[in-house]
C-alpha cells in the first residue's frame, strides 16, 4: 500500500501488466538458479508466464494431470517421479546458502528501485501539482524572499513627482472626453434642481474638481461663488466665512466661532431688504478632514433657498457623518460624475510642509493625538504666542521664536511643569518628532518655534479643540 492506494497486479491469462511480468521473470529466474523463498511467493502473486501457459495447453494430458497427494507418475524410462506443486518450488537447505543470499539481496534493491521510480513518477515531479509543491515545499533550502523594500529607493520631492507624472500618455482619451460631454449635457437638469431647492452632492472615481468648477462659473453669472477646498489639510472654514461676511455681505465685525458665522449668513440671505439675492458654495471633498466637524454649520447653510450648494465626495463611508435632521437640512440631490481623472491636485498635499526635514500639519495632528491633555497644553502655548507676535508685528513672513526662559515661566505659571527638568523631557519629545525646534542666538540665548506658518498653527489648533 503506497498512500493508502493498493498497487496490485492485473491477474489473469495472457494479460499481465508490465509490473507483474517483471516480477514474474525475477521469480522465474530466482527459481530456475535456486532462488529463495521470497522469490518463489513472489511468482506465484503474479500472473502465469507466457512459456508456462503454453506448455500447460499443448503438454499430454496423462503427463500433466495432477495427481492425488501421495502419488506418483511413471516416467518413460520406467521410473517413478512424486508429484510436486509446479510453480512453488522448494528451497532446500543448499539452495538457501550464499548464493541464495545473494540473490535475494539483490532482487530486494532491484524491488526498491522499481517502488521508487513508480513513487516518482505518482507523486514526484511527474505527478499532480499539488504533490509537486508540497514536494517543493519541503525540500527548499533557505529564504526566497528578496531584501529589496521600499525603504531602499530614494525619496522623490513632489515637483520630480509631478515631473514624472506628466510625462505619462494618457490612455483612453476618445472615451474621457466622451464622458465628460456627457456630463456636460446634464447642467441644464443640475441648474433646474437647485432652482427647486435641492442642493447637489457628486460622487464616482476620479477628480470632480475641474467640472464643478466649471458648472459654477456657467451657473454664477449674476451670483457671487465661493470655492472651499476641504482636501486642503490646513483649511481654516472660520477664515473662509469671515470673507463671506466681510466682503459678500459687507459687515465688518466678524468675530464668533463657525456656527456663529453660519448662522449669521443665513439670516441674511432669509431677510428680503438683502442686495445679493443668490449665492453659490462649491465644496469639494465636504468629507475631508477639516471639514468633518464643521458638517452642522455648513447644513444651516444649505438650508437657505438662496444659498446653493454644490459638493463632492471621495470616501466611501462619507454618508456615515451625516445624521438624519442634517440630511434634511442638506436636502441632497445624488447624481454621479465619474470623470477617471488623475487627483493631482487634491493629493498635492498630503506632504505638505515648508521643509523636507520638517513635519507637516497631519503629522503634528498626529503626534499631538498620543500626548495627554497636559503635553498638549504645552503646546498650545507655543503656537498662541506665535499666532499673537505674527499679527501684532511684522513677523508674517518669519517664524517668531519665544525664549526658553519665557517659555519655561509661562508652562510654569499655569501649572503644566513643577521643574525645569520635566520641562525639558516634554521638550525632548517634541524635539524628537520634529514639532519644536530651538536655535540659539549669538549671545547664547535659546529660544524655540514650531516651523509651520501662522495660518496652519490655526488649524492645528482648532483640530485640538
Amino acid at each position: 500500500a503506497v498512500y493508502g492506494f493498493q498497487k496490485r497486479a492485473t491477474r489473469g491469462r495472457g494479460s499481465s501488466s508490465p509490473r507483474g511480468s517483471t516480477r514474474s521473470t525475477r521469480a522465474r529466474r530466482g527459481g530456475g538458479g535456486g532462488g529463495t523463498v521470497r522469490a518463489s511467493r513472489l511468482r506465484a502473486s503474479t500472473t502465469v508466464n507466457d512459456d508456462e501457459d503454453e506448455d500447460c495447453d499443448e503438454g499430454d494430458d496423462d503427463d500433466e494431470a495432477e495427481l492425488p497427494p501421495g502419488k506418483s507418475r511413471r516416467r518413460s524410462d520406467g521410473t517413478r517421479q512424486a508429484q510436486t506443486p509446479a510453480r512453488r518450488p522448494t528451497a532446500t537447505g543448499a539452495q538457501a546458502g550464499d548464493d541464495g543470499e545473494d540473490d535475494g539481496d539483490e532482487e530486494e534493491e532491484e524491488e526498491e528501485e522499481m517502488l521508487a521510480l513508480e513513487l516518482d513518477n505518482d507523486f514526484g515531479h511527474n505527478g499532480p501539482a499539488y504533490e509537486r509543491y508540497f514536494q517543493d515545499l519541503h525540500t527548499t533550502k533557505g529564504s526566497k524572499t528578496s531584501d529589496n523594500t521600499l525603504s531602499k529607493l530614494p525619496p522623490l520631492t513632489q515637483s520630480e513627482c509631478r515631473a514624472i507624472l506628466s510625462k505619462v500618455p494618457v490612455k483612453h482619451k476618445g472615451e474621457l472626453d466622451l464622458l465628460e460631454k456627457l456630463h456636460r449635457r446634464q447642467f441644464r437638469q443640475w441648474f433646474f434642481e437647485m432652482t427647486c431647492g435641492f442642493n447637489l452632492v457628486f460622487y464616482g472615481y476620479g477628480s470632480k474638481r475641474r467640472l464643478m468648477n466649471s458648472l459654477a462659473t456657467e451657473l454664477a453669472t449674476d451670483a457671487p461663488a465661493v470655492i472651499i477646498n476641504g482636501f486642503f489639510p490646513t483649511l481654516n472654514l472660520k477664515q473662509s466665512l469671515e470673507k463671506v461676511v466681510s466682503e459678500v455681505i459687507g459687515i465688518g465685525d466678524t468675530t464668533g466661532t463657525v456656527a456663529d458665522l453660519a448662522s449669521l449668513i443665513h439670516g441674511y440671505f432669509e431677510s428680503k431688504s438683502r442686495e445679493v439675492k443668490e449665492m453659490y458654495f462649491v465644496v469639494h471633498n465636504i468629507d475631508g478632514p477639516c471639514l468633518r466637524k464643521h458638517q452642522a454649520a455648513l447644513a444651516v447653510l444649505a438650508s437657505s433657498p438662496s444659498i446653493h450648494l454644490l459638493a463632492s465626495i471621495d470616501h466611501i463611508e462619507a454618508p456615515l457623518i451625516w445624521d438624519s435632521s442634517t440630511t434634511t437640512r442638506f436636502n441632497w440631490a445624488w447624481h454621479d460624475l465619474t470623470t477617471f481623472e488623475p487627483y493631482t491636485v487634491e493629493t498635492s498635499y498630503e506632504n505638505f510642509a515648508s521643509d523636507t526635514t520638517e513635519i507637516g500639519p497631519r503629522g503634528v495632528l498626529h503626534v499631538l493625538a498620543s500626548l495627554t491633555e497636559n503635553t498638549k497644553s504645552i503646546f498650545r502655548i507655543l503656537a498662541e504666542y506665535q499666532i499673537a507676535e505674527s499679527v501684532m508685528g511684522d513677523a508674517a513672513t518669519k517664524m517668531p521664536a519665544m525664549a526658553y526662559s519665557a517659555y519655561f515661566a509661562a508652562c510654569r505659571d499655569q501649572f503644566l511643569v513643577s521643574s525645569e527638568l520635566t520641562f525639558r523631557s516634554q521638550l525632548t519629545e517634541f524635539r524628537d518628532h520634529k514639532v519644536i525646534q530651538s536655535r540659539h542666538a549669538a549671545d547664547g540665548t535659546e529660544s524655540v518655534h514650531i516651523p509651520l506658518d501662522v495660518a496652519t498653527l490655526g488649524t492645528i489648533l482648532e483640530g485640538m479643540d
